[in-house]
């Protein structure tokens, strides 16, 4: 009997095993870090000068671009434009960045850097965010300096540099402490307080710089010198002169009759007598009656010396809007500011009167300024409290910037549509001054 061989046993099994080590994307961001460090490094012990100065100029690149970009932001939160509300003849304006003077018109903004010229033909009104008017007469030139408003104090300033012409301008009521309005001419600087009113003449080529105060407190600033003025206080100097010369003029007269917004119908308008009558001035020997069919006086109808009387009758006008000033002549011939203006209307008499289309299609709010839109019978005058829209066009669409709002809450502006029949139609509307 045979023997079995036993079987053989079974070989291990063979175990394998794997190892691996994870590597994140930071670590190897870091690690590239450390060799563009070291690369860095041995290339500026080669070239230390170099790689100095490329630093800086990187350093001051950087530093250019925030700067520039924190300016833009406060320039663009801060900055409020000026528009004008009349114009009348040639008012041209060059802007900040431009190398030409264009042709004026209401859709402009101005602001810091645009310079504002008028021909000889031109006048222009220009209305600030913080109430400042100003109104160039014929071949002045002013510079806008300034017009912003703090956007953390909501303070404004506006300052304005007169280089040649005469200017005469107003200041509003300034709600926020710190406020400021200035005008400079030459190298003087004078601030107005609120509601106060001045002119200012500048003259290189005869060398005459004057400003004469009609209302209101102004500090005037040449070099180290400061002077105060009150009510109808006038400074003046010449180029090359060591100090400001300070003096008194005379006041001018209160009108009287026409009032404000009087309204004459008469059935003959141009052989119509009418009289006007102010009040006298001590230290005036004559007066000087000035009447246009312009708020801003860009044309006469009537330029009349009046001797020894406050009153005297004109005739010969013909049917329209009118506003009518009065200037004080003491004995040496030194004239006075003009009076503030009254505005009245003479219109022919007719059998019947119907209401003339007016139409306000939209209000939009700038501050204290309001901007009127609307629409009225082609050919027909329109009056916003007080003030005669000049941009009416041909189809009869109209847009209006105010004055000044005088307070906060509740105001109201009145607008006014008359035509050439004598039609009229008055239409209120409501503003809220937050």
């Amino acid at each position: 009997m045979g023997t079995s061989n036993p079987p053989p046993a079974p070989e291990p099994k063979r175990a394998y095993e794997m190892e691996w080590t994870t590597i994140s994307y930071r670590t190897i961001a870091f690690y590239m870090f450390i060799l563009l460090v070291f690369i860095g490094f041995v290339a500026y012990l080669i070239a230390p000068h170099y790689f100095s100065e490329k630093a800086k100029h990187l350093l001051a690149s950087l530093a250019s671009g925030i700067g520039k970009t924190a300016a833009r932001t406060d320039s663009k939160s801060s900055i409020r434009e000026a528009h004008f509300v009349n114009l009348d003849g040639e008012v041209r304006v060059r802007k900040g960045q431009s190398q030409q003077f264009v042709r004026a018109d209401y859709n402009m903004g101005l602001e810091r850097g645009d310079f504002v010229k008028t021909g000889s033909d031109g006048v222009a009104r220009i209305v600030f965010a913080d109430g400042t008017n100003y109104v160039l007469k014929p071949d002045s030139l002013i510079a806008v300096e300034d017009s912003r408003e703090d956007p953390v104090t909501r303070a404004t300033k506006v300052s304005v540099q007169v280089t040649a012409g005469v200017v005469d301008l107003s200041t509003g009521k300034f709600d926020v402490a710190g406020s400021t309005s200035q005008v400079s001419f030459e190298n003087a600087t004078a601030t107005l307080s609120e509601d106060s009113r001045a002119s200012v003449h500048s003259d290189p080529k005869n060398n005459v710089h004057e400003l004469t105060l009609n209302q209101g407190v102004a500090e005037v600033r040449r070099g180290t010198e400061n002077i105060r003025l009150g009510q109808y206080d006038q400074v003046s100097f010449k180029t090359g002169e060591a100090h400001l010369s300070q003096s008194k003029v005379i006041a001018p007269p209160d009108l009287v009759e026409p009032k404000n917004m009087a309204l004459t119908v008469s059935k003959d308008p141009k052989t119509t007598d009418l009289t006007f009558s102010w009040n006298t001035v001590p230290g005036a020997s004559a007066y000087r009656l000035e009447i246009s069919p312009s708020g801003m006086f860009a044309n006469l109808a009537v330029d009349k010396k009046v001797s020894g009387r406050a009153s005297t009758d004109v005739s010969g006008l013909e049917e329209g809007t009118y506003y009518w000033v009065v200037t004080s002549i003491d004995a040496k011939g030194r004239e006075s500011l003009p009076s503030p203006p009254n505005r009245f209307m003479l219109v022919q008499e007719v059998a019947a009167s119907n209401k003339v289309l007016l139409e306000i299609t939209r209000i939009v709010q700038h501050g204290r300024v309001v901007e009127v839109l609307g629409r009225t019978e082609p050919g027909s005058t329109v009056i916003i409290n007080n003030q005669q829209v000049f941009s009416i066009a041909p189809d009869g669409t109209f847009r209006q910037f105010t004055e000044p709002l005088p307070k906060t809450g509740e105001n109201q502006i009145t607008i006014t549509a008359q035509n050439r029949r004598g039609d009229t139609n008055t239409i209120h509307k409501a503003i809220i001054i937050e």
